[in-house]
């Protein structure tokens, strides 16, 4: 049985996507995605969830088999400093499915 993965999504400010990735590196991840974006909150109140927020935001996906996903994320918070207000958010969701080329040109199904 082919072990499962996971999509470790992480949204900080603008700037620390490369500590995003280079923790989930020596963490044990291979490597992930960024992504520029821009909130789109109101600016007479500028907090989710008790979360402070600012415009520019980066997004890092990060795909990782299930076993890591904890010390990853873990590991994300701790460089990032997740538990500070208005630094960002890291949460993870479940693949269910995943098509891609390997680098020998085969085509990958899970």
């Amino acid at each position: 049985m082919k072990e499962e993965n996971e999509l470790i999504i992480t949204i900080v400010n603008k700037g620390q996507s490369d500590s995003v990735v280079s923790s989930a590196r020596e963490a044990g991840a291979t490597g992930g995605t960024i992504l520029n974006g821009r909130g789109t909150f109101n600016q007479d109140n500028n907090s989710i969830l008790g979360i402070n927020l600012k415009a520019e935001k980066e997004i890092v996906f990060t795909i990782v088999p299930s076993s890591k996903k904890k010390k990853i994320m873990e590991q994300i918070s701790n460089r990032v400093n997740l538990n500070l207000d208005g630094s960002g958010i890291c949460f993870s969701l479940p693949i269910n499915t995943l098509i891609a080329k390997t680098k020998n040109n085969k085509t990958l199904k899970k």
